[in-house]
């Protein structure tokens, strides 16, 4: 007999100086609450939790994108967009991989993200991610002219 049961991932992520068992625990709570209103009470739900930051600390969020794109799962939620990365601009990256595996992904703060019905929330998300890059790449420009600036003054200094 084949299980039509809906798979609800929950991805949740303390940062290295959140470790504490009650931040992860809160987040799995409304994790599952919300997975449960939305879904109701005859679901499965696979739990993935990452603690730290950096690159190390992302392979629970590497084998859901996984599990995702292998169609093992029908949804992921988590508390905020902000949990799945580092850069605002990242995540949103993450959360179209995961639309794009035709897997629904739901921010208990955002709401769920659908490109064709775009939410308030994940357009000024989008929007600040792109400030956030410009601002980014003009600082990177302003400190490489400014290396160049004090290189040359040193040449200047030196002759």
């Amino acid at each position: 007999m084949e299980n039509n049961r809906n798979v609800i991932g929950l991805y949740i992520r303390v940062s290295t100086g959140q470790k504490d068992k009650g931040r992860l625990e809160m987040q799995k709570k409304e994790c599952t609450r919300a997975a449960h209103e939305l879904f109701g009470k005859e679901i499965d739900m696979k739990c993935y939790v990452d603690e730290g930051s950096g690159t190390k600390s992302n392979s629970e969020r590497n084998r859901m994108l996984g599990d995702a794109k292998h169609g093992e799962l029908d949804a992921i939620i988590t508390f905020n967009v902000s949990r799945i990365s580092r850069t605002l601009s990242h995540a949103l990256k993450v959360v179209k991989e995961i639309h794009n595996a035709n897997v629904r992904f739901i921010g208990i703060i955002e709401g769920e993200y659908n490109p064709h019905h775009r939410s308030l929330e994940f357009g000024i998300l989008e929007a600040v991610a792109h400030y956030q890059r410009e601002d980014h790449a003009e600082r990177i420009r302003q400190g490489i002219a400014l290396k160049k600036q004090l290189k040359k003054a040193g040449e200047h200094n030196e002759k």
